[in-house]
């Protein structure tokens, strides 16, 4: 260590990494002493990439390796599998594809593991599966941690045979973050001794480290290396892309990453590393494929490269990931397109009519959003974004279930041809204050739940709505909705600022139905005959009801039954007359809390 140059190993870590990055490693008053007396240090970062804070965070795993710190590992005589079973875990040495995927009846729908559908996998690594003693009875958590009781109850310790990578994949799965790297990939973190343990019964090496690895990284060969997505067990990096301990680069003159595909910007050809002939990859491949390929830096942005077809602007990306794209001839979309990206901003594409599942499912960061031409889409459309405001599809007829589901920062919903929409669609959008479908007459379960900022609803045609509809909006004064025949349970249960409510077609109601309005007043359904338990339970101002059959009536302490409509008229929303006094009170003796 004598011989190195740390000033010289700083200027290379600041060409690689940038000048905060290389601060860090090098350290000061905060961050300690100097890194940069490491020896092969900057081969140890060679695929960290340049986020600072990567850096705080590795300053502690490199100690811990390469300056003598490393005490995460705990010696011992006995085997995996009995280490496990002192843990809790029944757990078993996998040799063949029947064990490989014995334990995938413990795992719910989308989050099997990638292990199943990998033949190949218990050939290449040193596979240990481990189930906790009654996992079968242990459930998952409304707010999944990624080790909690469910997540590391069934886990699976996968190394790579020819050694430098485990990983410890988790019940959850993809639900949660990093789940590849459950415990941190230290076994130790499982029962002391185990890391050693597993080194000498299958003679095979790794590191393990104490300290948290950031997210996004995977340590191969003792090198730290980050990656944007992990994919069937293969991990894709801004420039290169590693699977077990094969790290594989690109050729920076002609070959650019775009998410998980590689395009050749020489003859604009599209490389599919995983072989999955996806939606993504055909709309890519049809985007450059026999055109004439070339790039731009943007001038606002020197980290991204904006990439042209023909001479028309097709694609942004930055950091190996699509940030924009536009699609001006596209106009269908087979599911799972951009599923995995992350960070697209800008998506265009003015003449797409009809996208299948998953589309941008996972998108964090789309604020611009064009597509004027869309009729129907599939699963999942657009869920869990954050940023977007505003989305306009004046053609958009048809959406399945989970459409833009915790779109929390949408405020603005204009659907003016929707007629049907599936099950837990716009639920959890917090913020949604405005909302027009005015064609719409099929809504599914948990439509608009968990919806805090709605003060107003008209949905004139809607006909049917399933369970769960606006529960628990807080604020909630007027809704309207004169064709509604039908409703589901629990439906706009807990609302506490609705005070008049007038469904001239209602039917039949399900369980709960208004439940819990504390300032509901005035209830008008005349065709009302049919209503499920609990039907206007514990509402505790509700004093006028108008209905057809008033033997549904349950257990509403203060309620007034109006029992004659023609005395006194009382104008409710859209001019409809009926509600009436000469009023009778239910008989107290008669008369139960809920």
């Amino acid at each position: 260590m004598q011989n190195i140059d740390a000033e010289q190993v700083f200027k290379q870590i600041k060409k690689y990494h940038g000048e905060q990055f290389a601060q860090i490693i090098r350290g000061d008053r905060d961050h300690g002493e100097n890194l940069c007396f490491v020896p092969n240090i900057v081969h140890i970062l060679k695929f960290a990439g340049n986020n600072p804070e990567d850096a705080k965070k590795l300053r502690l795993n490199i100690l811990e390796i390469y300056r003598g710190h490393d005490k995460s590992e705990y010696y011992t005589d006995k085997t995996p599998l009995e280490l496990l079973s002192e843990a809790g875990y029944d757990a078993f040495v996998v040799k063949t594809e029947q064990q490989k995927n014995s334990i995938k009846k413990y795992f719910r729908a989308r989050e099997e593991l990638c292990t199943f559908g990998d033949s190949e996998r218990h050939e290449k690594y040193y596979m240990i599966h481990a189930v906790k003693r009654g996992a079968e009875k242990i459930k998952p958590s409304d707010t999944p941690d990624r080790e909690d009781e469910y997540g590391t109850s069934v886990i699976s310790i996968q190394i790579i045979k020819t050694g430098g990578f485990i990983s410890i994949k988790n019940r959850y799965n993809h639900t949660v973050n990093n789940p590849d790297a459950t415990f941190n990939n230290n076994p130790d973190n499982i029962i002391h001794g185990l890391s050693n343990s597993l080194k000498k019964y299958f003679h095979v090496d790794f590191y393990v480290s104490k300290s948290e690895i950031p997210a996004n990284f995977r340590i191969v060969n003792n090198q730290f290396v980050y990656f944007n997505y992990e994919i069937d067990n293969t991990y894709f990096g801004p420039d290169y892309y590693f699977s077990g301990s094969t790290i594989t680069k690109l050729n920076k003159n002609y070959e650019i990453m775009l998410d998980n595909f590689i395009l050749n910007t020489g003859n604009g050809e599209l490389t599919d590393v995983l072989g999955k002939n996806n939606s993504t990859y055909k709309i890519l491949k049809e985007l450059f494929n026999g055109k004439i390929i070339s790039e731009r830096t943007n001038p606002n942005n020197k980290r991204e490269h904006m990439i042209y077809a023909n001479g028309t602007h097709v694609l942004s990306v930055e950091n190996g990931t699509i940030t924009e794209m536009h699609l001006q001839d596209i106009k269908y979309i087979e599911d799972g397109f951009l599923q995995y990206n992350k960070n697209l901003r800008k998506f265009s594409a003015p003449k797409l009519e009809y996208v299948g599942n998953e589309f941008l499912s996972s998108n964090k960061n789309l604020t611009e959003l064009n597509l004027p031409s869309l009729k129907k889409v599939g699963h999942s459309f657009l869920s869990h974004n954050q940023q977007i405001s505003k989305f306009n599809a004046p053609h958009l007829e048809k959406a399945k279930s989970c459409f833009l589901m915790e779109n929390t920062g949408l405020t603005e919903l204009n659907l003016p041809s929707m007629i049907e929409i599936e099950d837990h669609s716009l639920d959890s959008n917090t913020n949604l204050s405005k909302f027009s479908a005015p064609k719409l007459e099929k809504i599914g379960p948990l439509f608009l739940m968990d919806n805090l900022s709605l003060k107003e609803l008209e949905l004139p045609r809607v006909k049917e709505i399933g369970g769960g509809f606006l529960r628990d909006n807080k604020i909630l004064e007027s809704f309207y909705a004169p064709e509604l025949e039908k409703i589901g349970d629990h439906v706009m249960s807990g609302n506490l600022a609705l005070t008049e409510l007038n469904l001239p077609s209602l039917k039949e109601v399900g369980q709960n139905f208004l439940f819990d309005n504390k300032k509901l007043k005035i209830f008008y359904a005349p065709k009302l005959q049919n209503a499920h338990y609990g039907f206007l339970a514990k509402n505790t101002e509700l004093t006028n009801i108008y209905i057809a059959n008033n033997d549904i009536i349950h257990r509403n302490k203060r309620l007034v039954m109006i029992i004659n409509k023609n005395k006194i008229k009382r104008k409710i929303k859209n001019s409809v007359n009926g509600i009436i006094n000469t009023v009778k009170r239910i008989p107290a003796d008669k008369t139960t809390e809920f």
